[in-house]
């Protein structure tokens, strides 16, 4: 039986930074994967989701912008899929070669606890570690009354793999997935419903941002149906999908995406043979280490529940090696920013209005709008607003939510100025490039200053 300082169930992000990071402190590794190298990160989530955000952005711009010779023209799926299949292929191939340059071993096939130390991989082989990561991640939600066939329904695995663009989709929930796949397909001229099981999209975002989004998905053509749930889908010989809801109404697609949530990648690993505890939500139970309730084994990733992003898994896999080893990484920082890539994109840091009162704090709120920038014109879309949270007392910034091009870009400048304790009036003095985005903040904090001195 092969023998490993590490052995590490998954290959997406967190599982190989934590592979990686193991290495570099001259430890043993074997990473076992039963799919492509990358996991979701790299194969069906973050990369290829993204990476056709962007293409669909390029299509749409070309379309407004006059650029193409036929602007009613529809992509082919294998076009508008090219460069999410090199990107796909080129990030497998550099995890592959990370692993080779650094020594760790790799297995195919599915892992089960054996005992606490010990793995098997199939049927045919076993694996010991001295310590273990489970980083399996995630899995779509399955509901039983809305099968997923990967023809005429499909989940954010299956939709990858779609034979054409559809003409009309109808897309059940309000999350980041259902959010930010119904704005790329409404950008492309598909006609998109998106039912809503809650009260209103993106529920952990600051209510006036995502009050924005929606607004601009409407805009865009898009119909946003809040409070309804389906019961059940059926195929019509039209050629269209019919989907039952609640409220006794039918909705009718040629396409059906179902994005009702995703659920940790724990069965068929026999967790109870190691003695791994799991929580009411079903995810692996750590520590501020990663941790489980076995102290050689860890968990990173998806698998533990929220955040889970790509980016903080990252850094949860490195912090779990470093901790095993006996090296000071510290614990993941709380300070996160979200990432959401609906068109257009959104991100956020910190805290909101709501969470910045409930944490004892006296909040004041600036907006700016992007139309009030010109560089905002310039880039072809005024659709936008950054929005900063300050403590009224010490002038802190507590928080910002972006809506807008370059979002996700835009929130790291947030996130120094949170880390080190900047405050608004501290935007105000800075010296922006012009014509620039950035220059936002200074306006959102002038407005700050405002409120503040107003209440005063």
């Amino acid at each position: 039986m092969d023998k490993y300082d590490l052995v590490v169930i998954g290959s997406g992000s967190a599982g190989e930074k934590a592979a990686l990071q193991a290495a570099y402190y001259g430890q043993s590794v074997c990473v076992i994967d039963k799919g492509p190298a990358g996991g979701a990160w790299v194969n069906t989530g973050t990369i290829p989701s993204k990476t056709l955000r962007e293409s669909a952005l390029f299509l749409a711009r070309g379309r407004r912008g006059g650029v193409l010779n036929d602007p009613t023209a529809q992509p082919t799926v294998r076009g508008f899929m090219a460069l999410k299949r090199h990107l796909v292929a080129r990030w497998r191939g550099k995890i592959e070669q990370n692993f080779r340059s650094h020594d760790i071993a790799r297995m195919r096939g599915a892992a089960r606890f054996v005992t606490p130390h010990r793995l098997a991989v199939g049927d045919a082989h076993e694996v010991e570690g001295r310590h273990i990561l489970i980083a399996t991640g995630s899995l779509p939600r399955n509901v039983p009354e809305l099968p997923v066939d990967g023809q005429w329904v499909h989940d954010s695995e299956t939709i990858l793999n779609l034979d054409n663009i559809p003409q009309s989709m109808v897309v059940l929930g309000g999350g980041v997935i259902a959010c930010e796949y119904a704005s790329i397909f409404q950008s492309l001229g598909v006609q998109v419903t998106l039912l809503n099981g809650r009260d209103r999209l993106l529920g952990f975002v600051d209510p006036e941002i995502t009050a924005f989004l929606e607004a601009a998905m409407v805009d865009a053509g898009m119909v946003v149906r809040h409070g309804v749930r389906a019961e059940g889908i059926d195929r019509v010989h039209q050629g269209e999908v019919e989907v039952y809801l609640d409220d006794g109404t039918v909705a009718a697609a040629e396409t059906v995406f179902v994005a009702l949530g995703r659920v940790p990648a724990v069965d068929g690993l026999d967790l109870d043979m190691a003695g791994v505890q799991l929580t009411d939500w079903n995810t692996i139970e750590v520590n501020k280490h990663m941790q489980t309730s076995v102290p050689h084994i860890y968990a990173a990733g998806d698998v533990t529940g929220f955040p889970s992003l790509a980016s903080a898994g990252m850094e949860q896999g490195r912090s779990a090696a470093a901790h095993m080893f006996g090296h000071d990484r510290g614990s993941v920082d709380e300070l996160i920013p979200g990432g959401i890539f609906t068109i257009p994109e959104l991100s956020t840091i910190g805290m909101d209005e709501d969470a910045a009162r409930k944490a004892g704090f006296d909040p004041v709120c600036g907006v700016a709008a992007y139309r009030e920038n010109v560089r905002a014109p310039m880039l072809g879309d005024e659709r936008g607003m950054v929005k900063l949270v300050a403590d009224r007392s010490s002038g802190k910034l507590l928080g910002a939510t972006i809506v807008g091009n370059q979002a996700t870009e835009l929130i790291h400048f947030a996130l120094a100025v949170i880390k080190y304790g900047g405050t608004a009036e501290d935007l105000t003095r800075f010296v922006f490039n012009l014509p620039s985005l950035s220059a936002l903040y200074r306006q959102a904090a002038y407005t700050v200053l405002h409120e503040i001195n107003g209440e005063r």
